[in-house]
């Protein structure tokens, strides 16, 4: 009891003085933020890799300059990549740590980073784990995920994303989307082209769609509302709620 006592005193001395307890190698215990900008006069293309950590990007009307802030949760040995570079008409930005496999997990070292671009800039992005959202973008979106939520909202263009798990909700589309979706709820609305959905497994909601819907599902609940057309190539299991689908209506197995 006596050595416990005394355990818990020094816990609290530590803590008081400022002192960090290492809890391991992986574990994040620098914090640091930095920016980056580059002019975005001659740019049309943006290039992310990001392993893991949160991902906001925001299109902004009149803005002359990609901007990206970061807040870099590291280790002592500061064992990360953190560059915005222009090749050509492309400008490439990688925010990765070095000591992770791209997957984030409670205090292991991540990067959240949040990027504000011109309306016009297409985007491609190569995304670990984390939270990732992408809103106000007037060009297509080529997205690959691999776990973590992910809102993609007004977007004046094509968006195809693969995406591993966690849920994925788009909306308000103008051209059309193609989803490869592993695991987790999926929300599409609001799509002005035609629809293309591969998915695992998770809740489908599809609604308000000018164009074609097709879906191979592996299993959860289907529902599609307001479609120019529906095609289920394949529905494994789950329950499926069809209404105001205005041309073809086909089923498979």
């Amino acid at each position: 009891m006596k050595f416990n006592t005394i355990a818990a005193v020094l816990t609290s001395s530590l803590l008081l003085s400022g002192c960090i307890i290492h809890v391991g190698a992986a574990s994040a215990d620098v914090e640091i933020n930095e920016q980056l900008a580059i002019s975005s006069a001659n740019i049309a293309h943006l290039d992310i890799s990001a392993g893991a950590g949160s991902l906001n990007i925001v299109g902004l009307e009149g803005a002359t300059e990609i901007q990206v802030k970061a807040e870099i949760h590291t280790t002592e040995d500061k064992d990360y990549t953190f560059t915005l570079e222009q090749d050509g008409d492309t400008a490439v930005l990688v925010a990765e740590h070095g000591s992770t496999s791209g997957f984030w997990n409670g205090d292991s070292p991540h990067i959240n980073v949040q990027v504000t671009v011109p309306k016009h800039i297409k985007l491609t992005v190569d995304d670990g784990s984390g939270e990732m959202s992408i809103t106000d973008i007037n060009g297509d979106l080529d997205i690959e995920d691999g776990s973590g939520s992910m809102d993609i909202a007004r977007i004046q263009g094509k968006v195809d994303v693969d995406d591993g798990s966690g849920s994925l909700t788009i909306t308000q589309v103008s051209g059309d989307v193609i989803v490869n979706d592993g695991s987790g709820s999926l929300t599409l609305s609001r799509v002005g082209g035609d629809v293309n959905v591969d998915d695992g497994s998770g809740e489908l909601l599809i609604e308000e769609v000018v164009g074609e819907v097709t879906i191979h599902d592996g299993s959860g609940s289907i529902t599609v509302k307001d479609a120019g057309g529906l095609t289920i190539t394949e529905a494994g299991s789950g329950g499926l709620n069809v209404t105001g689908v205005k041309g073809g209506f086909n089923i498979g197995s």
